[in-house]
């Protein structure tokens, strides 16, 4: 999975009691009452179909007169998940644009599917914005993006009962076992500590149970995950030692969500719209309240975000 060019905590089965996660799947009548509206199947009937790019028929258009918003989702916690007791969609992303869909009069559609399903269905005006993701030259050929909605920073978590390391530095994590999720972007950041052995693992459960079990020294995740782990379950026997080292770790700048739309003219006034909404509600602290809901109190996630520009600049 690849999701923003790295692991985000996906939905997924508890592993020995740690979490109590989402399911998945679930049909509309489940979401009636939350705002949200629901297709499983991932085939986005969207509100956003049409290829012709005025103002009479662009996104924005579509979704006023349709009163529907479609986000196709790959369910990661606390992005974007459901609910293990309502079955409801939930996260931080869908507070966000449940709250921009309300702005526009429409409800929100989820759409849930694969993560790289879920470019090609905005891509191809299936689905009318994607979940926050990363931002790639690559995804940046096929779709426009929005400010940036959000700080992802990578730390290093240790067993908070007998830490086997004390200090972040790269010198207290050489030769040591460092666990990683597979294919993840925190892959090449272990790697780069000398004599590290990176023990890859399938979810960030497993590298989490592992680290509780003793059998690695650190962890290093996304601080999206661990803070979200620790709100779940404030006894999990982990805890955060503190921020990935620069040397071996890409600049926050480069770590950060953005929403995907459509490209081109047939999303400029739908862009305009979000990315005034976006700005709003980081300046106001409604995003702030929003993620404080996910143990997502660091300030470090927003740092920097009411003063950036509406389009990617690399910093």
């Amino acid at each position: 999975m690849n999701r923003m060019s790295k692991i985000s905590i996906p939905v997924m089965v508890a592993t020995v009691g740690i979490f109590t996660l989402a399911g998945c799947g679930t049909s509309a009548n489940n979401n009636a009452n939350s705002g949200v509206t629901t297709n499983s199947a991932g085939t986005g009937s969207s509100s956003g179909t049409g290829s012709n790019s005025t103002s009479q028929n662009d996104l924005l258009s579509q979704v006023e007169s349709t009163h529907t918003l479609s986000v196709a989702v790959s369910a990661f916690a606390p992005q974007d998940f459901q609910s293990p007791t309502t079955k409801q969609w939930t996260g931080y992303d869908i507070n966000i644009l449940k709250g921009f869909a309300k702005t526009l009069g429409a409800t929100l559609k989820v759409n849930a599917m694969p993560f790289n399903s879920s470019i090609q269905a905005v891509a191809d005006k299936r689905d009318d914005l994607t979940i926050d993701i990363y931002y790639t030259k690559q995804r940046a050929q096929v779709l426009d993006f929005s400010r940036p909605m959000l700080n992802y920073n990578d730390v290093i978590a240790v067993n908070s009962k007998n830490p086997a390391i004390s200090s972040t530095n790269v010198s207290s994590l050489k030769g040591k076992k460092v666990a990683v999720v597979l294919g993840s972007a925190e892959v090449a950041e272990a790697k780069n500590i000398p004599g590290a052995h990176v023990k890859q693992y399938n979810s960030v459960a497993e590298s989490f149970l592992a680290l509780s079990q003793g059998r690695v020294a650190a962890d290093i995740q996304p601080d999206t995950d661990v803070s979200w782990a620790k709100k779940q379950n404030p006894n999990l026997n982990i805890k955060l030692l503190g921020t990935v080292p620069s040397s071996i770790a890409p600049p926050i700048q480069s770590l950060r969500g953005y929403y995907g739309v459509p490209k081109g003219s047939y999303s400029t006034r739908f862009l305009d719209k979000l990315n005034a909404y976006l700005k709003q509600i980081v300046t106001n602290g409604t995003e702030q309240k929003i993620l404080d809901k996910y143990g997502m109190s660091n300030p470090v996630f927003l740092k920097g975000l009411a003063s950036a520009p509406n389009t990617y600049s690399g910093n």
